[in-house]
């Protein structure tokens, strides 16, 4: 049987250890290393690349986002399934996960089975989603709607829990500019700030 090499990026040492250690039970699956940060994972990643099949990915990494691993990783190794593991499940960090080129997403609150069973069904080639998320996923796209194109980029930014003054240079906008989007979306979102999106959304 050929070995499924993969990788586990979670900044929780006892989660981290966890991962592992509840994969040893498939003889399929074999590790291939692991990391609690952006730039370890990249480290490792670097000797790995083709040897690697599936990435097991936390959102959360402490003062990093697993969002910017997502992105980073599907630009040098396109091939490689990620997993994302994670307690955020709000429709907004889903949907931004998936936008980002995640093979699957599995909360951290989900079963034991569901977790092999997602990295056995992406490694695959299908796409799994955490049943309970579909319903929530369809009320964001209708709300995204509601957004124009820049409202929905700037929205998106603050999903990926980016102040006013990072939205503004990445998106090569003056503060102002970036002030007057924010007021039309909490308007438009029925919200009163940053936190608010996030605590509904993302």
């Amino acid at each position: 049987m050929k070995k499924i090499n993969y990788f586990v990026t979670e900044d929780h040492s006892l989660t981290n250890l966890g991962i592992r250690q509840f994969f040893i039970n498939f003889k399929e699956f074999e590790c291939a290393g692991f990391a609690s940060t952006k730039e370890e994972t990249f480290s490792k990643l670097e000797s790995l690349k083709g040897n690697l099949q599936l990435l097991i990915l936390d959102l959360n990494l402490g003062n990093e986002s697993g969002l910017d691993v997502l992105k980073e990783v599907k630009k040098i190794i396109p091939g490689l399934k990620v997993l994302v593991y994670s307690m955020f499940t709000n429709p907004g960090i889903v949907s931004l996960a998936l936008e980002y080129g995640a093979d699957g997403f599995v909360c951290k609150d989900g079963s034991e089975d569901e977790l092999i069973k997602a990295a056995r069904e992406i490694i695959n080639g299908k796409l799994f989603i955490h049943q309970n998320l579909a319903a929530s996923l369809y009320t964001y796209s209708n709300l995204l709607q509601s957004l124009t194109k820049q409202e929905q980029t700037i929205f998106k930014k603050i999903i990926e829990r980016k102040n006013n003054f990072q939205i503004s240079e990445e998106l090569n906008l003056s503060i102002r500019s970036v002030e007057n989007y924010m007021s039309r979306i909490y308007s438009k979102l029925g919200c009163r700030g940053h936190e608010e999106i996030i605590s509904h959304f993302g």
